[in-house]
């Protein structure tokens, strides 16, 4: 089995998912100026690698329990129209194609929730997702849906991975070919060291 794991957030996305859909709900006075900034700061933290993952969940949580649920979904519809898919880097959608032609099963793994994966996966056409799992819980998390399908990392006849993030660092370790797309300051000093292949997905 031939698999390319890409992640969404800043590598297939030239944003933040998350973010986006906080701007859409402060739209329509779904959350409080207050609750944007606390996620910006969970998103600060994620840049300098000290966030508490699961404190963000906490509070995507109680944030997806306050929403008017008669609302979401054509909030939802409309969001994904107006700024999820508009989001899509460049290249995206070309290297998924390209992935497939050359018969590799791609997989978006993401510390995002599925509501906001799904949509993009479904656009580009992907296999399958794997999500809400940040930093070493990637590796766990692939390496448990592999064995629901009979195999493992270690066992991949090839295992790609395309991330911008240096929190990602376990599973660009974990597979045979790790690449750094638009890469973060730490993500680029580490590829560069390491004579990791270095990509844009923007141009």
């Amino acid at each position: 089995m031939r698999i390319a794991f890409l992640d969404l957030d800043h590598t297939l996305l030239v944003d933040d998912s998350n973010q986006l859909w906080m701007s859409w709900l402060l739209r329509q006075n779904a959350v409080s100026p207050a609750a944007m900034i606390q996620h910006e700061g969970f998103m600060e933290d994620y840049r300098r690698g000290t966030l508490d993952y699961p404190a963000l969940q906490r509070f995507r949580t109680e944030l997806d329990a306050s929403l008017p649920a008669d609302a979401v979904p054509g909030w939802r519809q409309a969001f994904e129209q107006t700024l999820l898919l508009p989001a899509l880097a460049p290249a995206a959608i070309p290297t998924i194609t390209d992935l497939k032609q050359r018969g590799m099963m791609t997989v978006i793994v993401s510390a995002t929730g599925h509501a906001l994966v799904a949509p993009v996966a479904a656009h580009l056409g992907v296999d399958h997702v794997i999500t809400d799992c940040f930093a070493a819980d990637k590796v766990r998390q692939v390496d448990a849906w592999l064995h629901t399908v009979g195999t493992s990392l270690g066992r991949l006849e090839d295992s790609w991975f395309y991330s911008d993030s240096f929190n990602d660092l376990p599973l660009l370790q974990a597979v045979k070919r790790p690449i750094a797309v638009d890469p973060d300051a730490r993500l680029t000093t580490w590829a560069i060291r390491h004579d990791w292949e270095v990509a844009s997905f923007r141009t």
